[in-house]
C-alpha cells in the first residue's frame, strides 16, 4: 500500500515496518532490501497471472479459443493492475535489471503455454505454424513489448477492443481465425 500511495522511491524500509507494526530489523529478517521486497511481490503477482494462465490454456475449448482468451487475460489483468498500482512504472525504472531477469523467467513460461496451445491447435488443423514452441514463445515476448504503460488508451474498453482486433489478426496470420 505504501509503495502504491508513495512510489517506490519515496518508501523506506523504515516506513513499512512502521506499517507492519514491526521494528526495521525484523524487516531485515524477512528480506535483504527493499527490491527483494518488490522482487517477491512481484513473484506473488505473476505466479497468479501465470496459475490462471495454465487454467485457461489446460481448459475447455478449442486451440483458438484458449490462446485468444490467454492473450486477452494477460493484456487485461496487466491493464488493471497498472490502474491499481499507478506507480508501477516507478518500480521497474527503479529496479530495470532485477525486474527484467525476474519478469522473463515468467515470460517464457507464458510462451511455453502458448507454445502448447499451438502445437495442439497444429495436430487439430486449427493452426498452422512450423515451430510451435517458437511461435508460443514470440507471442509472450510480443505481449510482454504491449504491456504498460497504456497512455494510448482513455478507458479499459478502448483497450480490450484494441487488444481484440491485434488476438483477431494474430489468429488470422495463425490459420485460427479471420481478420
Amino acid at each position: 500500500r505504501l509503495i502504491r500511495h508513495y512510489g517506490y522511491n519515496k518508501t523506506t524500509i523504515a516506513d513499512i515496518a512502521r506499517r507492519a507494526g514491526v521494528i526495521k530489523g525484523a524487516v531485515y529478517l524477512h528480506f535483504e532490501s527493499k527490491t527483494e521486497i518488490m522482487l517477491s511481490l512481484t513473484d506473488a503477482t505473476n505466479e497468479r497471472i501465470t496459475t490462471e494462465l495454465e487454467r485457461i490454456a489446460s481448459g475447455d475449448g478449442s486451440p483458438p479459443e484458449r490462446l485468444r482468451a490467454c492473450l486477452l487475460y494477460r493484456v487485461m489483468t496487466l491493464y488493471d493492475l497498472m490502474k491499481r498500482y499507478p506507480h508501477s512504472g516507478d518500480v521497474i525504472a527503479s529496479m530495470l535489471p532485477e525486474i527484467v531477469d525476474r519478469l522473463g523467467r515468467y515470460v517464457r513460461r507464458h510462451g511455453e503455454l502458448l507454445g502448447g496451445i499451438l502445437e495442439e491447435g497444429r495436430s487439430t488443423g486449427d493452426f498452422r505454424v512450423e515451430d510451435p514452441a517458437a511461435a508460443g514463445q514470440l507471442l509472450a515476448d510480443l505481449f510482454e513489448f504491449l504491456t504498460p504503460p497504456y497512455y494510448r488508451f482513455q478507458s479499459r474498453d478502448s483497450l480490450d477492443r484494441f487488444a481484440n482486433r491485434v488476438v483477431d489478426t494474430i489468429l488470422a496470420g495463425l490459420g485460427g481465425g479471420r481478420c
